[in-house]
């Protein structure tokens, strides 16, 4: 069946945590949250998962992420909303956003990007270690290092 996913953040120790960088992601398929919580947690990121948008938006606040993963097509509250949500808070300015999603440009997907997400990803060209390249280059992190290829 799988490893369980921790749908809140457990907090390493306190040296730990000021060091990792939290992400955010927002995605209510079950097997693309598996996928790119284990590839990032074994990166080093702390990961938190959201699985629809009213979620997303009621735990932004609280959490204040580096970076946000988000999906445009979900259940209650889509990706667009949450992103224009994002773009206007205060508190959120400075928070990196990337939209990984199988919305195209031309449709769902075009509204999202006029939000001006930091990267745009579909999700069927995307692969665990793209994404963590580039959560990587928006926290101005050095690359990750390669993980065994069962990890991809």
């Amino acid at each position: 069946m799988g490893m369980p996913i921790d749908r809140h953040p457990v907090l390493p120790a306190a040296a730990e945590a000021m060091t990792m960088k939290h992400i955010y992601l927002v995605e209510d398929d079950p097997i693309i949250i598996q996928v790119y919580c284990t590839a990032l947690r074994k990166r080093g990121f702390l990961v938190t998962v959201a699985e629809d948008g009213l979620a997303a938006m009621k735990g932004l606040s609280q959490l204040c992420p580096d970076l946000v993963v988000l999906d445009v097509m979900m259940p209650k509250v889509d990706g667009t909303y949450v992103l224009k949500y994002i773009r206007s808070r205060p508190e959120l300015s400075g928070t990196k956003v990337i939209i990984l999603s199988n919305a195209s440009i031309a449709d769902a997907g075009s509204e999202a990007v006029a939000q001006h997400p930091d990267a745009v990803f579909l999700k069927s060209q995307c692969t665990p270690s793209l994404l963590a390249e580039k959560v990587c280059e928006l926290l101005n992190l050095p690359p990750p290092p390669p993980v065994a290829p069962s990890a991809q």
